[in-house]
This record gives C-alpha cells, structure tokens and sequence, in this order.
C-alpha cells in the first residue's frame, strides 16, 4: 500500500508545513485585509490565536497548519484540526487566501484537501462559514 502524502496538493501551488518564516508576510496581509476581518470576520483575529487555538479535548498533534505558495510567495494557509469534535472527522478551521491570490485559489485548495483527508483516514470534513462571508458559500 502506498504511503500517504505528506500536504495536499493543489494544482500550480504548493502545499507545505507553515513555518515561522511565513508568519510575518501573512500578518501583514492580515493587517491589510480590513475588509475580511472586520466586515466578514465581525474582529480581528491575530495569526497567532489561528495558530495556537485547539477545541477542548484536541492536543497539538491533531492541528495541522499549512502555508499554500504560488510561485515564490505565501498565496495562503490552511488550518485543519484532526478528530474534532470525533474520531475521523476532521475540521477546517480557517481557509485563508491573500486578497491578491483570491478568484478561485480558495476553492482549488478546498476541493484538494478531500482526497488527502480521505489518504489521512478522515471520514468526513466540518466546516463553518460566518454569515457575512458569501464568497465562501460557494466554495
């Protein structure tokens, strides 16, 4: 039996661990993205709480944090968390895509993440959209 990948893959991107090296070019684009946190999101939320954040009853080990690059550049990140809220279900925390990457980026890596969730043994995938964000409903 073949082995499992490592990260999604996504057609003209790639899909590798987040490293502390990414973290600066996407708070700033954080920063910059008034219009998803505050009119979408409702807040803020700082790289740091989508990096740290685990649902009770989940250890670090179940979060997984991707950077997604499109050329030489952060394009974006992923951030799953395993067995939440049960065994083999997996939750998506946040999909973000840097406003510059958007028209579509967000719905190839979404559409990639189910055959490596399925390689990962999950059974199924969670994920919530916040009322204002109707981009994302059509994802």
């Amino acid at each position: 039996m073949a082995e499992a990948p490592a990260y999604p893959s996504v057609e003209g991107c790639r899909v590798r661990a987040l490293s502390e090296a990414d973290k600066p070019a996407l708070q700033a684009a954080f920063d910059l993205d008034h219009r998803y946190f505050n009119e979408i999101n409702g807040r803020f939320i700082p790289l740091d709480e989508i990096c740290t954040h685990l649902p009770p009853g989940n250890a670090p080990d179940d979060k997984f944090l991707f950077a997604v690059e499109q050329g030489s550049e952060v394009a974006g990140m992923i951030d799953l968390i395993r067995n939440c809220p049960e065994h083999a279900t997996w939750h998506l925390g946040f999909l973000y895509v840097i406003e510059r990457f958007r028209g579509g980026l967000g719905r190839k890596v979404l559409r990639s993440l189910y055959p490596w969730l399925r390689s990962q043994g999950a059974v199924a995938l969670r994920l919530g959209v916040v009322e204002p964000n109707a981009p994302a409903r059509h994802l």
